[in-house]
């Protein structure tokens, strides 16, 4: 009795908890979009030998990939996402702009 009540308990714990996992998710629609920036700012930044540094230090972030990008993204979470773009953005301000 207690195995299932245990049991029991435990799936539904684990479905009330999966949908807010899921709902924070990036979806394909904003993933395309954060590739799309994210190949801009890393062509940006190949245009300014200031901002050589940061991206032999981080080549991912800096990677002209579309699909690196997309499937990064739609791995992730969508606020990791905007903060991977968010910290692009300030790079690019201190090196580029």
């Amino acid at each position: 009795m207690f195995n299932r009540l245990f049991f029991l308990v435990a799936v539904v714990a684990l479905l009330a908890f999966l949908p807010s996992v899921v709902a924070q998710a990036a979806d394909e629609s904003f993933c395309r979009e954060y590739a799309k920036v994210a190949v801009d700012q890393a062509r940006d930044a190949e245009r300014h030998e200031r901002c050589d540094g940061p991206r032999h230090h981080d080549p991912a972030r800096w990677q002209r990939d579309f699909r690196g990008h997309y499937d990064w993204c739609r791995g992730a979470h969508r606020e990791d996402a905007d903060a991977e773009r968010a910290e692009r953005d300030r790079t690019l301000d201190r090196c580029a702009r």
